[in-house]
């Protein structure tokens, strides 16, 4: 039984610090007996960081999460040890967290004229920190599409995520250059997040002659061709390292029949039971076992293989996979 990494207890007490001057500040106009309450709460969990107890449940003594201390540093029980209406109260918001996540994804199954599109979107828990994303702009004759990883696991990283789909969605919607759509994500992104998280994105644009494409520190984008297959290595770093980095944005030619591939690293880095990684040579023999299927068809196909990979090992990641099919 460890308490919370010295890290994040120097995270977290100056946001502890900060509440208790903002709540003197307040005290004034708030109930003298609430105002109490509150002190002798925040004082507490000061006094557990003094003498190395925080971040410890105070029912079993084992670590309490630490994606709920970050959002309420001032917890003091993990959530098996939540009262039945407090449990009820987390329910409800995880509830509501699926329910927002479920709606900011695109529609699985996108066709135009000239390009069809499908996607799987699996998180570990019932929220997740994956981005996916396909926009019909420009009267249908063009696609905005992107896939992201942000740093972490569960609530936090699905808020993060939410965050991150606004930006876009909002940045797409004003048809700015793909060059300056990424910079300005990037930026945003940035400035209104904590240092300590990024988001890995490999996002783009369809064009007459294929596709625009930037690689901000993600996995390799795959373009499956008829004579083989091309890997798309990064353009510039993760969104949310540093406000103002360069993200360029390469042209990939893509003829009738390619297929483009996105994915997060819950598939390459899908363990068996034995320790191995799926990696991404394996998922390209999965990619080249499956290329004569429909897109709909390879995605289900590629998913099977890693499921099949896993065995009855746990899944570790959130998962996602979108592939862009030219159509002939």
């Amino acid at each position: 039984m460890n308490a919370v990494s010295t890290s994040l207890v120097r995270d977290l007490r100056p946001k502890i610090i900060e509440r208790r001057e903002r709540l003197e500040a307040a005290a004034r106009s708030i109930s003298a007996e609430y105002v109490h309450d509150l002190l002798a709460e925040i004082d507490t969990a000061l006094q557990r960081i003094d003498d190395g107890s925080y971040g410890l449940c105070e029912v079993c003594h084992d670590p309490i999460e630490v994606d709920r201390l970050e959002r309420n540093p001032l917890l003091r029980v993990c959530l098996d040890h939540l009262t039945h209406a407090e449990l009820r109260a987390h329910e409800q918001d995880l509830e509501l967290a699926t329910q927002i996540q479920a709606r900011l994804l695109p529609a699985r199954d996108i066709v135009t004229s000239e390009w069809e599109t499908h996607y799987r979107y699996q998180p570990v828990g019932v929220v997740g920190g994956d981005y996916c994303e396909v926009v019909v702009s420009g009267e249908a004759e063009s696609l905005f599409f992107a896939v992201g990883d942000v740093a972490g696991k569960g609530v936090a990283a699905s808020l993060l995520m939410t965050h991150l789909s606004a930006i876009f969605r909002s940045l797409v919607s004003l048809e700015l250059p793909l060059c300056e759509v990424i910079s300005r994500a990037n930026r945003l992104f940035c400035e209104s997040t904590p240092a300590t998280h990024y988001a890995t994105l490999a996002a783009g644009r369809t064009t007459p002659e294929g596709v625009e494409l930037c690689n901000a520190g993600h996995c390799r984008p795959l373009v499956l061709r008829r004579g083989g297959i091309d890997r798309m290595e990064a353009t510039g770093l993760p969104l949310g390292l540093f406000c103002d980095s360069r993200h360029a944005v390469r042209q990939v030619r893509l003829d009738p029949g390619d297929r483009l591939v996105l994915y997060t690293d819950g598939i390459t880095e899908a363990q068996d039971p034995e320790g191995n990684t799926f990696e991404e040579e394996r998922l390209i023999r999965s990619l080249h076992g499956h290329a004569e299927r429909d897109v709909k068809a390879m995605v289900d196909g590629v998913l099977r293989d890693v499921a099949g990979f896993r065995g009855v090992g746990p899944v570790e990641d959130d998962l996602t996979l979108l592939i862009l099919h030219r159509r002939s």
